[in-house]
């Protein structure tokens, strides 16, 4: 149908290369995976942090969305909003009372 697997293509060496470049990549989109399901998912604790968070940085009150894999686009939906709110998620990151 077209598709071409370029990783299958690549040598040994061009594939350790690329999984070494790719990992931080991974590493940033697993953990914004879990602070926006762990924010969503505590209604006591986290979920009202954040929106004090939120009035702090006079941002409009809205969730980080989940990112679905059956849903289209719903990462970048999740990138597109952390990257907006991204000081209210380094500062909760930051806070070690949380």
């Amino acid at each position: 149908e077209g598709w071409v697997d370029e990783v299958a293509a690549m040598t040994d060496e061009e594939r350790l290369e690329f999984e070494r470049k790719v990992r931080p990549v991974q590493m940033v989109l697993t953990k914004l995976r879990k602070f926006a399901s762990k924010v969503v998912h505590s209604s006591t604790i986290l979920l009202p942090a954040y929106k004090k968070r939120l009035a702090e940085f006079k941002l409009p009150e809205r969730l980080i969305p989940r990112d679905v894999k059956t849903r289209w686009n719903s990462t970048y939906d999740m990138l597109s909003i952390a990257v907006e709110y991204r000081k209210v998620v380094d500062a909760m990151c930051a806070d070690r009372d949380l």
